[in-house]
């Protein structure tokens, strides 16, 4: 086994690591609630040093949410010189939880991951004396209630916004630059948006532009009524039957109230994924000022279909090969490739070196989704993360909220300049 790496010592990162150290000696659940690149990872690899000084015959299990993610433990255990452990510890997925035997210690990574089921079947193979830890960067209130039950509601709490880190040195001092822009409301309507009325089997097909729509519309007892819309029209026709099938939902028989909440739901995905395709325009911009400047970068993208229209080889998704999408980010991470995109991937639990600059292309409705695309970009020395956002939509909500905590300091925006 070689030693342990020297690196470059950060004072607030070994205090901090140190803190955890001794936290874990006195709590058998301990949550490290760090915000990304503090070093969860570091001190959940000395924890299980120290348990297994204090007894040579301790085993335990780091359980991942990814297989990708398995392998970047690996490497950093191999990284900061601590291979030793692996003689005691284990890795598995969350799926394959079932597989616990006998531990006396548990990490359970990105531990937002934790389901009912996968609360109540870890928790069952706990002993009275097992050490867990539990690492995210953010954890919502409905996971921390299953931390709640997997503790016995004994779990301590050590938390590191990304605010806090900042301020502490811990992480660089980032740059998110805002681009705003608009639906357009012209008379380019190259969008179709069907309203169907009435029985399926019986509906007569029709055309109209947005204007003419309710004039149509109500000519027919059975339709599928194909409406000629501009960007701003589409949106508010979804937007329109999102209100509709939402309040719906409260009330009939339980039944029509699920229907009702999961066509509201569909709709959302798909206003989502419809904002997110009208900035593709802007995102080649940027694309483009970053490949002429040579920057390497992450792009997180709406959709596959996006992807495709911004890069014909760089994309990791679910629609590739675990082993293609692994390839992808090993030749980023190597240097021989300036850039990356992903679509609902690669926001937690990788390591990405050098990133300079990043790309979010669409919000969504969580606050840590997007702490967690930033939190590519903060191992750089200069990191920079531009967002874009359509005025006067659910983008703006999106922002609002993402944003609630954020330092406002780190926030330009591009109208401004």
């Amino acid at each position: 086994m070689r030693g342990k790496t020297k690196t470059m010592s950060n004072p607030e990162k070994d205090k901090i690591q140190d803190r955890a150290l001794l936290s874990s000696r006195n709590r058998n659940h301990l949550v490290l609630e760090w915000s990304t690149g503090c070093g969860k990872t570091l001190a959940s690899i000395k924890i299980i040093e120290d348990i297994i000084k204090s007894n040579p015959l301790a085993v335990g299990t780091i359980i991942c949410k990814e297989s990708t993610h398995r392998k970047n433990w690996i490497a950093d255990i191999d990284k900061h010189g601590y291979n030793k452990v692996l003689d005691n510890t284990s890795i598995l997925l969350y799926a394959s939880a079932k597989k616990l035997v006998d531990v006396d210690f548990i990490i359970l990574d990105e531990c937002h991951a934790l389901t009912p089921m996968k609360t109540t079947l870890i928790k069952s193979k706990l002993k009275p004396g097992t050490k867990v830890i539990y690492l995210s960067a953010t954890i919502e209130k409905q996971k921390k209630y299953l931390v709640d039950v997997m503790s016995d509601y004994t779990a301590a709490y050590y938390r590191i916004p990304l605010t806090k880190a900042i301020e502490m040195n811990l992480l660089p001092t980032p740059s998110v630059r805002i681009h705003r822009t608009a639906l357009s409301n012209d008379d380019n309507r190259s969008y179709i948006y069907v309203m169907n009325k009435g029985l399926k089997a019986k509906a007569e097909k029709a055309k109209c532009d947005y204007h003419n729509r309710w004039n149509v519309f109500n000519n027919y007892k059975n339709v599928k009524l194909e409406v000629s819309c501009n960007e701003a029209e589409y949106y508010q026709l979804i937007t329109e039957q999102m209100d509709y099938y939402k309040n719906l939902s409260y009330g009939g028989s339980e039944g029509m109230r699920i229907a009702c909440r999961n066509k509201f739901l569909n709709l959302g995905s798909k206003r989502k994924k419809f904002l997110a395709i009208t900035k593709t325009s802007k995102a080649k911009q940027l694309v483009k000022k970053f490949r002429q400047s040579e920057h390497k970068f992450i792009c997180f993208t709406g959709s596959i279909e996006q992807t495709k229209l911004l890069t014909n080889s760089s994309a990791v998704h679910s629609k590739n090969t675990k082993e293609h999408n692994q390839e992808l980010v090993d030749c980023f991470n190597r240097d021989e490739c300036n850039e990356l995109f992903a679509v609902k991937m690669l926001r937690e639990g990788v390591n990405l070196t050098n990133v300079q600059k990043g790309i979010i292309v669409q919000l969504d409705s969580t606050i840590g989704s997007f702490y967690q695309m930033l939190g590519r970009c903060l191992r750089h020395e200069f990191p920079e993360m531009h967002l874009i956002i359509i005025e006067e939509t659910q983008d703006e909500v999106y922002f609002t909220k993402a944003m609630k905590d954020f330092d406002k300091r780190y926030i330009i925006d591009e109208q401004d300049k």
